[in-house]
């Protein structure tokens, strides 16, 4: 019998180490802690349901919950077109591989920006008295100066006027990946169609697209996943407000921890989405298998 050779895991036990440390145990670390209550400090008080209790009764909390999955339709809608439409112009409409390559550098340099700054530049673009896109309406005569536009000031826009940077900065990501997914499509596939007579739309839609959906899937679920941890780019321009119209549920915990000291409920929270975007998740990518499945290059 040939004798096992112990020594591959050693080198896993680096990767190992660092998922229990950094993943593992936080998770189960927090779910402990939402059973407690905590203002971090002193020592936890055991209280067992009576957090996830309170969650359920505590409407502000379903209000947040109801603007995180406007924010996660969004994301995972116009997130993916987004990066769908830029990777066509560019694959499509350049002339040359420089230039198309230049494009998808020039597209891709958004996300290379901190979150933060993004908001705050953001902020200044959308400031109703001495904002960018106040002085452009205002030079184009599209609003009076005397009564200037306040997307972010208005709680039936500010949600979508905060979602604006997130497009801009975020399409490229997906600009990226389905420029890499456009290029391995086979031209001969492309070619024979014209042959057939069939027109560019036609083209895109009955060859390409059917062709990218595991793409875009997998575009969906990593927009679908950065959109239930929102919280810098909202935070940094609204924080939370006006009132509580950008209040999404990660500003909402933020807000209970770090203001009201209620650690226990807010780690109770922080659990209930964490389960909440681990199950739309799960949901996308047995869909996404099933698809792949279905399709071959």
């Amino acid at each position: 019998m040939k004798k096992r050779n112990h020594t591959v895991y050693l080198f896993l036990l680096p990767g190992v180490a660092t998922l229990v440390v950094f993943l593992y145990y936080p998770v189960l670390s927090a779910v402990g802690i939402s059973f407690n209550k905590w203002n971090g400090l002193g020592p936890m008080r055991y209280i067992g349901l009576e957090n996830y209790i309170n969650l359920f009764m505590d409407k502000t909390f379903w209000h947040t919950f109801k603007l995180t999955f406007i924010w996660v339709f969004l994301s995972a809608v116009v997130l993916t077109i987004g990066g769908l439409i830029l990777a066509i112009l560019v694959e499509y409409t350049a002339r040359t591989r420089f230039m198309s390559g230049v494009s998808r550098t020039i597209l891709f340099m958004p996300m290379m920006m901190s979150l933060v700054a993004v908001g705050l530049l953001w902020s200044l673009i959308l400031n109703p008295t001495m904002g960018l896109l106040n002085v452009v309406l205002v030079k184009l005569h599209l609003v009076d100066p005397m009564n200037p536009l306040s997307l972010l000031g208005n709680p039936k826009t500010a949600l979508f006027a905060a979602f604006l940077p997130a497009l801009w900065q975020w399409s490229g990501f997906g600009m990226v990946v389905f420029s890499a997914a456009i290029m391995n499509i086979p031209r001969e596939l492309l070619e024979a169609a014209a042959v057939d007579g069939a027109t560019g739309p036609a083209q895109f839609f009955r060859i390409i697209i059917p062709l990218l959906m595991p793409t875009i899937f997998t575009c969906v679920i990593f927009n679908l996943i950065g959109a239930f941890k929102a919280f810098d780019l909202i935070y940094t321009m609204t924080k939370g407000g006006p009132g509580d119209a950008t209040m999404v549920t990660a500003v909402y915990i933020y807000i209970r921890a770090f203001v009201d000291f209620d650690f226990g409920y807010s780690t109770a929270m922080a659990v209930m989405l964490f389960v909440t975007a681990f199950i739309f998740t799960y949901a996308l990518n047995k869909l996404n298998n099933k698809i792949s499945e279905h399709v071959a290059y």
